[in-house]
Parts: C-alpha cells; sequence; structure tokens
C-alpha cells in the first residue's frame, strides 16, 4: 500500500515540474589531495523535489567496485559558511515572444526580490551572442537593473553556449552552494556545444541546472536530458516563481558530503563509486567513476621493488657526489694551511726554466711601455710570500714576463680558492724595470693596498696581493 501512494504522489509530482531528477546525485569526488581519504559531494531530494536534511551514516551506504566500505563520516554542508552562488541566464532571442520577455523578467525580478543576505546572483543573456550583464552580487538593486536591460535581439539562440558560459562562471566559485537557472523556450540555434558537452560540465564541478520554460515550449527534450542528468529540474513557468525559487535553494542548500578511507590501492587505475540512500520510503543510488591517482609517497612495497630500488640508486647517487666534493673541498682547504710547509710546492710554483735558455732571448720591449720609467735597473730580482723567512722559498723571476692566476697554464699559480682568476696579473720587463699589471682579473690586483687600474712600476720590497695570498717583491740593482 505504501509503495502505492509513492507511486502516486511521485506521479502527480511530476505534473507540475516536467522532469524530477532522482532522488540522490553524486556532484564530485575528490580522490587526489589526500588519498587513500576520499571526499564526495552529494544531494538528495524528496518526492516533492525539496533537498532532504538531516541524512546521517544510516542513510547512506558506499561501495567501491561492488565492495562496501565500512566506515564513512556523512556531514550536511548547509552547516558550513558557505554562499549560495547562482546564475541567471536569460533567453534573448526573436524565438521568444515580446510578451512573454516580460514575463520572464518578471520571473528573474520576484526571484532576486527574495534573496537574502548570502545569496548571489551574475546575471547573463544569450540571443545570437552570449554577454554577461553583471557577475555576482547580493545588490538586489543591480541585478535587477541588469534583468530590465535585457531586449529581445538577433536571428539565433546559443543556448547551450549560454549554459556553458554559466556553468564555466560558477567553476571558479568554491562554495558547493550553487546552481543555474535558464529561461528559456527550449530551442537551441547555432551553439558550437552539444548536450554532452553541458552534462560533462556541469557533472565535472557539480553545478546542477535548472530550467523554467514557456508553457507550450515543443523543444523540451534535450533540456529535460540535461536538467536530469545534472541534477536539476525542468519548471513549467506556470508554476508559482517564489515556490520555483524556493524548491530551487532548497536543493542547493541541502548538499551532503561523504568523507572515508579507500580500501583500494593506488593504481592510477578507474574504480566504480556507488552510494546508495534509505530514508523511509525513498531508495536510490547513483554511480560514478573515479581514479586512485598514485603519488609519491605511496608506494606498494612489494609490486614497486623496482621503484623503490630506483629511488635508492638516486639517494647514493647525490650521496656519492656529495662526499667526493666534501673530499675535494677539504684536500683544497688542506693544501692551503700547509702553505706555511712549503708554499710553492702546494700554492704557487714557477716552470723551471734554465739561465741558458734565457740569454738565448733578447729582452722584449713593449710599444705600449707604461709612461713611468725606471729609476733603477735590477740585476735580479725574486717573489716570495709575505711573512716567511726561508730563503730557499723564494721564486727568482729569470723570464721577461710571468703570469700569475690560478689556471696551471700560469708561471705561478695561486690554488687558495680565494676569488683569483684564471689569468689574474703579469709581471713584465721593460726597459730593465719590472711593471705589474691587472689582467682584468674579477676582484683587481692589489700594489701595496691599493688597487691598480693600469701598469706599475715596481720597487724592491713592494707588495703584490692576489685573493689572500701577498707577495713581496724584492730586487737587486
Amino acid at each position: 500500500m505504501k509503495k502505492r501512494l509513492l507511486y502516486i504522489a511521485f506521479i502527480l509530482s511530476i505534473t507540475c515540474q516536467l522532469s524530477a531528477g532522482p532522488f540522490i546525485n553524486i556532484n564530485s569526488v575528490n580522490a587526489k589531495k589526500d588519498f587513500p581519504k576520499i571526499r564526495v559531494n552529494f544531494s538528495v531530494v524528496g518526492i516533492d523535489n525539496n533537498g532532504i536534511s538531516g541524512l546521517d551514516e544510516e542513510n547512506i551506504l558506499v561501495l567501491e567496485d561492488g565492495y562496501r566500505v565500512n566506515y564513512v563520516n556523512v556531514k550536511n554542508l548547509p552547516s558550513s559558511s558557505d554562499s549560495v552562488y547562482m546564475v541567471l541566464a536569460i533567453d534573448s532571442s526573436k524565438s521568444i515572444s515580446k510578451d512573454y520577455l516580460e514575463k520572464i523578467k518578471k520571473n528573474a525580478e520576484d526571484i532576486v526580490g527574495t534573496v537574502v543576505e548570502d545569496d548571489n546572483i551574475a546575471v547573463l543573456k544569450f540571443n545570437d551572442e552570449v554577454k554577461l550583464l553583471n557577475n555576482f552580487s547580493s545588490n538586489s538593486g543591480v541585478i535587477k537593473n541588469s534583468i530590465k536591460s535585457v531586449e529581445r535581439h538577433g536571428s539565433k539562440t546559443l543556448l547551450l553556449d549560454g549554459i556553458y558560459d554559466s556553468i564555466k562562471l560558477l567553476s571558479n566559485i568554491k562554495s558547493s552552494r550553487k546552481g543555474v537557472v535558464v529561461f528559456t523556450d527550449g530551442k537551441d540555434e547555432g551553439s558550437v556545444l552539444s548536450s554532452d558537452d553541458i552534462v560533462k560540465s556541469a557533472r565535472e564541478f557539480g553545478i546542477p541546472v535548472y530550467f523554467i520554460t514557456t508553457p507550450n515550449s515543443k523543444d523540451l527534450n534535450s533540456i529535460n536530458r540535461i536538467s536530469k542528468l545534472t541534477d536539476g529540474v525542468c519548471f513549467n513557468s506556470n508554476k508559482n516563481v517564489a515556490d520555483i525559487y524556493r524548491i530551487i535553494l532548497s536543493r542547493i542548500k541541502n548538499v551532503y558530503e561523504i568523507y572515508y578511507q579507500s580500501i583500494l590501492k593506488a593504481d592510477n587505475s578507474k574504480h566504480t563509486l556507488e552510494v546508495r540512500l534509505k530514508y523511509g520510503d525513498i531508495k536510490d543510488r547513483d554511480t560514478t567513476e573515479f581514479i586512485a591517482e598514485r603519488s609519491f609517497f605511496n608506494i606498494d612495497i612489494l609490486k614497486d621493488l623496482h621503484i623503490i630500488f630506483f629511488i635508492l640508486l638516486v639517494i647514493f647517487c647525490i650521496l656519492f657526489l656529495f662526499l667526493l666534493i666534501l673530499f675535494i673541498k677539504r684536500g683544497s682547504k688542506s693544501s692551503v694551511k700547509n702553505k706555511d710547509k712549503n708554499i710553492f710546492a702546494h700554492g704557487i710554483y714557477s716552470r723551471g726554466v734554465s739561465i741558458e735558455d734565457l740569454q738565448k732571448k733578447s729582452e722584449c720591449f713593449d710599444e705600449n711601455a707604461p709612461v713611468e720609467m725606471p729609476d733603477v735597473i735590477y740585476s735580479q730580482v725574486w717573489l716570495h710570500p709575505k711573512d716567511y723567512h726561508g730563503v730557499s722559498e723564494k721564486l727568482q723571476l729569470i723570464r721577461n714576463e710571468i703570469t700569475i692566476g690560478s689556471g696551471r697554464e700560469n708561471h705561478i699559480q695561486i690554488t687558495d680558492d680565494y676569488d683569483v682568476s684564471n689569468k689574474h696579473s703579469r709581471i713584465r720587463r721593460i726597459r730593465g724595470g719590472y711593471y705589474l699589471y691587472d689582467l682584468i682579473s674579477d676582484t683587481g690586483t692589489y700594489l701595496n693596498g691599493k688597487k691598480i687600474l693600469r701598469p706599475k712600476l715596481l720597487h724592491d720590497w713592494d707588495e703584490i696581493t692576489i685573493g689572500k695570498t701577498t707577495l713581496i717583491f724584492r730586487a737587486i740593482k
């Protein structure tokens, strides 16, 4: 008997609404953020198309690939602080009569008159183009002015394109309480998108699409299908608009979230999710698919040994390179610390040149020699580290030109790792005098504490500083 009464009540309800959707509808599944924990957003309505409140774990059953999930948490989202966001999409094509457009505008204004502070409404019109008249606002004056500005125009009706743009506008809103209300006769001409595109987009973002149609509309098959598959309703405009909006708000506001621990493994495969409803005499179910995505930190030890081996190999290579670099740096620092023992052997050295080889070469003269002329001609010159008194450590200069730097190709190599350029400085003999050049080094060459900008003539006891190394120029007249 109860089943018969339920059936009769259901038949009576659809005489007022052209199409009633299922009792339960899965709006979205979030299995990406923190899998294996999954969040499912769904809505439930009664026979009267109003949303049902007060559901808990006793009313909901969850199955994954046909296997029951034992522990689920059901939360009624209206208790959250989410505001309501709605798009009013108005058909302003010439397929709508002038009188009926005025009725649509009045109905839309009546809806706006019932909004509360938390309701945010955007107005969009479509004919042979889709145009946003105002973005989301809770100011009823702004919204009503947008509705009043709508006029019949164009030769086509881009109904589906207008619905898609409405969904796209809502997709950027994080609130779970949102929907699209379309005023139309159901006719579509010239839309680029199909009804399947609309359904796919609406279900992806969990946005129901509601229609308010003309009493004698003939093109209702497509919009009936869209409303059913997106958990919306198709209303006849003869019904009281305030009641329509109350039903829409009830459905939008009564949204639930299921939170549970998945029993599946992260295998990057598609799985079936089924949510069953039992509320009094109402029994219904809805199914959808989701992918159990594998993350870096979600690895099956038994099945993913090759991945674990690869990760360990990468870690080992990085550790080996780190230790190698550390060993090289320590060796370099050790050589600097030992410079007091043998500075030329470890820090500064000169390539050996015999006196006989030097005597075969004539003294070089530089056409671009410095203006400063030597006041003394030295017979012997040498360099030695500052504050070092060992006679054996002095380096006699027997070439007419030597270079100093960190590179091995220099006659004197400095390896103290303190900002020494590859070729840093040059000492050249010109007209019997010795001149110091800076070879456009990164940190400069200093003579007696002052940075040189042009070649400088060297005198006995002059101090040449390159990086952190200071060499003393000694000479015999």
